[in-house]
């Protein structure tokens, strides 16, 4: 019986969303992030989570959520936050408890932490990563130490403990099959990654893939394609479009705005994650997709009109190095599950819109 799910990166973007939609359905939920700077509490507050870090960990004494900021005070009384001083005993008591999620603040890094964590349940659910790329291009170390060193951290850990038992599920990316220039890419098509965070990802994989071989770890590849909705950082496309239009500001868009990439509701990710963790079939790779492919600068226009905001506001400025023009997946695989995306580009639109509007005024988070 699943009862219990580890979800690292639990606090990022797609991570929220992932667990929101494993407490729908009735887990109770281990998070493990390390509160990198796209990461926030405050995404999971509606959860009421016990947050505990290890006491040899310790690197801040508090969490203060406010406005969607993170603030760091000297004396731990907040928010159900407290130095752990038994990792293990923590989680028991909350698998005992009931309460719905608990946070553990700690890099998956720890290989040590991983042992100690995995113990209490064979079902993981992968997100923990940085994500940005033009973050990558600019500095590639810390795609490095946490897709690489952190995937296997994890990996390493949970083949130890569980051998050939449970699930693990490790959510890839649509870029590690670089550029599809026509048609669709299937679940079997070569890894090409053509920019650093997705030589990353790709790495991710290549050490799965090795492990189901080697080992028979029952592992499972979930690539989604461009994810987009509420919670996700300001540094990306999206939220850039909207904040910047918000303020009446230019609009940056790469080189000529004819990059075309296929785009779905953070939501409907969540689902599609949950759905193959619950039915896929180990070693197996399932793409989540959509029909919304778009040219970027099609969807500045449908945002800025949406707005009520002028495309006088969009700015073209110098393209980013090996920017990708197109990617595209086939997703028949996953729709044998049963899943499909719910959420329409308008629809995601005017509530994504609606979220950054409140957040820009300071009025909500969640």
């Amino acid at each position: 019986m699943r009862d219990s799910v580890i979800i690292t990166g639990g606090l990022g973007f797609l991570g929220s969303w992932t667990v929101d939609e494993a407490v729908k359905r009735g887990y109770k939920v281990i998070v493990i992030d390390s509160l990198t700077y796209a990461a926030n509490p405050e995404y999971l507050r509606h959860h009421n989570p016990i947050i505990v870090q290890p006491e040899r960990k310790m690197v801040w004494s508090k969490v203060i959520l406010k406005n969607g900021r993170v603030s760091l005070l000297n004396v731990v009384n907040t928010h159900n936050f407290r130095v752990s001083k038994n990792i293990s005993k923590d989680i028991e008591d909350f698998l005992k408890s009931d309460s719905k999620v608990l946070v553990i603040i700690d890099s998956v890094e720890d290989f040590d932490l991983m042992l100690e964590v995995f113990r209490f349940t064979p079902y993981i659910i992968h997100l923990a990563a940085e994500t940005h790329v033009d973050k990558s291009i600019v500095d590639a170390w810390d795609f490095v130490r946490s897709e690489i060193l952190g995937f296997f951290s994890t990996i390493d850990a949970f083949r130890r403990i569980w051998k050939d038992e449970g699930l693990f599920v490790l959510v890839s990316t649509d870029e590690v099959l670089g550029e599809i220039m026509e048609g669709e890419a299937d679940e079997n098509a070569p890894l090409k990654p053509r920019n650093p965070y997705a030589a990353a990802k790709s790495s991710q994989e290549h050490f799965a893939q090795s492990y189901i071989n080697t080992y028979g770890t029952p592992i499972i590849i979930v690539r989604p394609t461009n994810a987009y909705g509420p919670r996700q950082h300001d540094e990306k496309f999206v939220p850039t479009i909207i904040r910047n239009a918000l303020n009446n500001n230019p609009i940056p868009v790469y080189g000529d705005g004819r990059q075309r990439r296929v785009w779905i509701y953070a939501e409907d990710v969540a689902k599609g994650i949950l759905d193959v963790f619950e039915k896929g079939k180990k070693f197996e790779i399932y793409h989540i997709g959509s029909e919304y492919e778009l040219e970027n600068i099609t969807l500045v226009k449908m945002i800025l009109e949406i707005m009520g905001k002028p495309e006088s506001l969009i700015s073209f400025v110098e393209d980013r190095p090996g920017h990708d023009r197109r990617y595209r997946l086939s997703y028949e695989k996953i729709k044998s599950l049963g899943w499909r995306p719910e959420t329409s580009m308008e629809e995601g639109l005017k509530i994504t819109i609606d979220y950054y509007t409140k957040v820009y005024a300071g009025r909500s988070l969640v």
